[in-house]
């Protein structure tokens, strides 16, 4: 396992934060996206796409950071798996389309990924 300075560390509790925050923006949508959704739903949307950039950018640290950890890799190649899937929403007309793809799509996978990438992360960041 490598040894990671304060800031690593801290970077990747962050990481790890907003993994969670992501996970949370997920449920707001598929609780709050109807046929009218309310316009804090498209927000929501917004803050989720500027994090999913915020996560890419940390994967090119984490690439560095792990560089011997095989494991990182595929992590880092299924999330781009996720964005891909989120790329279907811009094609979607309805908003009742969006859910639907987020329900039966997105959240499923996305959820699984976080579960596993926290499952990589914890013994860097628990002491």
């Amino acid at each position: 396992m490598s040894q990671l300075t304060m800031n690593q560390t801290h970077m990747l509790n962050e990481y790890n934060q907003l993994l969670d925050t992501l996970s949370e923006a997920f449920e707001y949508l598929e609780t709050h996206i109807e046929e009218e959704a309310p316009p804090q739903a498209q927000q929501v949307f917004e803050d989720l796409l500027m994090a999913f950039g915020q996560v890419t950018d940390s994967h090119g640290q984490m690439l560095i950071l792990f560089r011997e950890e095989k494991t990182v890799h595929p992590l880092i190649d299924d999330f781009h798996d996720i964005v891909n899937l989120l790329q279907s929403w811009f094609v979607k007309e309805t908003n009742l389309q969006k859910k639907r793809l987020l329900v039966e799509n997105v959240v499923p996978v996305f959820e699984s990924w976080r579960t596993r990438m926290q499952a990589f992360l914890n013994p860097y960041i628990v002491h």
